[in-house]
Parts: C-alpha cells; structure tokens; sequence
C-alpha cells in the first residue's frame, strides 16, 4: 500500500511539472486572435515632432472669504468647522461613512443613534438647539451638504444667520 501511494504520488508531480500552470502561456501566432493583454504601438508624433501637452484641469477655486466678520470671527468658525470635520472623519472611520439626513439627523447620528451605536461628543465651538440640531458660534444651525460618503460640505449663516449671503463661511 505504501509503494502504491509513492508511485501515485510520483506520478502526480510529474504531471504537474510537466503542466506548469504557474506559467503564463504564450499565445500563438498563427490563430490569429490577438491577446487581451497585447500592448499597441505608441502613437507617432505629429508633424513637426512637437508633442502636444493635453490642457490642465481648471484649479478648484476655494469659496471667497467670508465679508462682514472680524479675523477673530474668522478663526472662531474655522476652528468650529474644523472641530465639525474631525468628528465626521472619527465617525466615518467607526461607521464606515458620513451621517446622513438633516441637520437634527446628522446630530442624533453623532450622538449615537446609528447602526453601531457609535457615541462622538458635540464638536468645541457647536451647540445643539432644542430642536436637536447643531449650531455654529451664533446660534444659528450648520447647513450640512453631503458631497461623497466621505465628504461633507459645512457652511455657516454667519453672522446675520441668514444662509447663502456674503458673510457665509463654507468648507
């Protein structure tokens, strides 16, 4: 029984030595099907042998400064939205993406009520009012715009909390 599975056993490595499937195989030239990993030729240069550089992207232009507001009201509501967006990345790491909703349902999210139960502290620089929603420095609620399952768009009323006016902050 033992000589038998040696011989079995033999056999079985000669024919995997002589199958080498570890070994990409060459296509044949005379089928005449070409290959889907065949790489074509380069393209040939123009007339005159310049190469063209194809246009840039247009720069993505940060949103204007915010007018009206003093460059401590600046700083206040830069360090709230930046507090606002460490709490989104902490949130997006634990869940696996933003909270979702209007500004009270992003809140409830933060504060535990999604589907891991993940609890994140109200960010420094944000309140929540009564209706259950997060306020930048002057009271007024965050207008949260969702732009990817990772980024979210945070803009403040500023301070005549009126939103989608020149005193606007948005990042």
């Amino acid at each position: 029984m033992r000589a038998f599975a040696a011989i079995l056993l033999a056999i079985l490595l000669v024919a995997l030595l002589l199958w080498r499937p570890w070994e990409k195989s060459q296509p044949d030239a005379t089928q005449g099907g070409s290959s889907p990993t065949a790489v074509s030729a380069p393209p040939s240069l123009p007339q005159g042998g310049v190469v063209v550089e194809p246009e840039s992207p247009p720069a993505i232009t940060p949103p204007p400064e915010p007018k009206g507001l003093t460059p401590q009201e600046v700083q206040t509501v830069r360090d709230a939205i930046d507090n606002l967006e460490f709490v989104f990345r902490d949130f997006a790491t634990s869940v696996g993406g933003n909270p979702v909703g209007t500004n009270a349902e992003i809140t409830a999210a933060l504060r535990g009520d999604n589907e891991k139960q993940v609890k994140l502290e109200i960010p420094a620089g944000s309140t929540v009012n009564p209706q259950g929603e997060l306020c930048d420095p002057w009271g007024t609620p965050w207008f949260f715009h969702q732009l990817s399952r990772l980024k979210m768009e945070i803009r403040s009323a500023g301070k005549d909390r009126e939103l989608y006016t020149e005193d606007d902050f948005v990042r």
